[in-house]
């Protein structure tokens, strides 16, 4: 497919070549249905030694105490629970680990580390309220329920890539579920759709049975995170730490990622939202037929913006099983447009102008540019106001989500 100019829509085609060319396979909350259990965190376990002396770096070290973390927060669990302390891993990279502990007496510590395969070396600084001047000290740690890596050699491989995901849906944070990540083995590419989609290399540097490492690097940027978590069926989830070239482990947080359903089977009796979000799911992969199916049964129910999907598609003939039929893309396009949704009235607008797909007609051509003029008018209005934020605060960010969504794959111009 190439560019082309004879059509009501170039630019937007252009945009979509630039998609699929920059992206490759390029994921919304993918199967929320697996929700927050699924994002359970397992903690992570680490034995601690920390003296004023070297005895912590000796061969057989005296691990008197343990830290149990879920994500980047932590709690002291033996010898005894220390109530109130509050341990908080600040940067992780790789390689490299600081985690600030904080007593209820006023005193505090931080530990900063260098990771060698399962365990961790460094020096420790405490400071009391009490004893201003900090002390300083060495500390190890291992960690117990993570097994060893094998021992870096010549001949030793990377993590296997047998049964790692080839399509994960990535969320941040309590933030919108809007990365598409992708894997070939152990390298892979990521798209966050936003209103400038965010693009990024992947790299999985650890994986085990029920645990997975990833890191990132940003391809505008050069920002950089290292994604650890642990699975649960079909889910991951865990601690990020997000860097900056200048500030490494600049903010930390917590993510979670699903394997998304791409297509919808026939019969399989879904709900309009069901195949909405399955649709949306294969079209952040560029899986158009698998997204085409989807958006056809919610269309067929009525939904409008899964009609405009469905006409999009035909207009723009983008798949081998869906050619372009005007005819077709008019049916659908004039069923969104006469129910409001802007990309639909633009484009049925643009159709009676050229006569694709229906008589041409310009009165009907001004009256569809009218109405979506007068459309987009009012929703900068609705911005300005935020009238109902509160209320519809979920339904809104849906829309804007599948706005984003469509928007990189079918043209930026046709929706706002």
């Amino acid at each position: 497919m190439t560019c082309w100019t004879g059509g009501p829509i170039p630019r937007s085609l252009c945009a979509v070549i630039f998609v699929l060319g920059a992206v490759g396979a390029g994921g919304a909350r993918a199967q929320t249905s697996a929700g927050e259990d699924a994002g359970a965190s397992k903690p992570n376990r680490f034995l601690i030694c920390e003296a004023t002396d070297q005895s912590c770096l000796t061969p057989d070290p005296n691990y008197a105490a343990v830290w149990s973390f879920d994500g980047t927060t932590g709690v002291v669990v033996s010898p005894a629970p220390e109530s109130g302390t509050r341990l908080t891993i600040e940067t992780m990279s790789q390689d490299k680990i600081v985690i600030r502990r904080m007593d209820p007496s006023g005193c505090s510590a931080t530990y900063s580390g260098t990771i060698h395969d399962n365990s961790v070396t460094g020096t420790v600084q405490w400071v009391c309220s009490a004893h201003p001047a900090p002390a300083t000290g060495i500390w190890s740690a291992v960690f117990h329920n993570r097994p060893p890596t094998a021992p870096n050699s010549a001949n030793a491989e990377g993590p296997s890539a047998q049964g790692l995901p080839h399509r994960l849906i990535e969320c941040e944070g309590n933030g919108p579920c809007n990365g598409a990540w992708t894997f070939d083995g152990l390298s892979g590419t990521a798209t966050w759709f936003t209103q400038s989609p965010i693009r990024a290399r992947l790299t999985i540097v650890r994986s085990d049975p029920d645990e997975i490492t990833i890191r990132r690097t940003d391809l505008t940027d050069g920002n950089s995170a290292v994604y650890h978590g642990t699975r649960k069926d079909d889910a991951y989830s865990g601690a990020v730490i997000w860097s900056t070239p200048d500030h490494p482990g600049v903010a930390s947080g917590h993510w979670s990622a699903s394997i998304p359903q791409t297509s919808c089977e026939a019969g399989a009796g879904l709900s309009t939202g069901e195949a909405m979000r399955i649709g949306q799911n294969a079209l952040m992969f560029d899986l158009e037929d698998g997204a085409f199916g989807c958006y056809l049964v919610a269309a067929q129910a009525g939904e409008p913006m899964a009609q405009t999907a469905v006409g999009l598609i035909y207009y723009q003939g983008r798949t081998r099983d869906v050619p372009q039929d005007y005819k077709q893309a008019f049916f659908w396009l004039r069923k969104a447009a006469d129910a409001g949704v802007y990309a639909a009235q633009r484009t049925v607008s643009d159709m009676y102008m050229l006569g694709q797909g229906t008589p041409q007609d310009r009165e009907l051509s001004r009256f569809y540019g009218e109405k979506a003029a007068e459309q987009k008018r009012d929703r900068e209005h609705q911005l300005e106001r935020q009238q109902d934020r509160e209320d519809r605060a979920a339904d809104r960010a849906a829309n804007t989500m599948t706005g984003f969504v469509m928007g990189a794959v079918f043209g930026a111009l046709l929706f706002f």
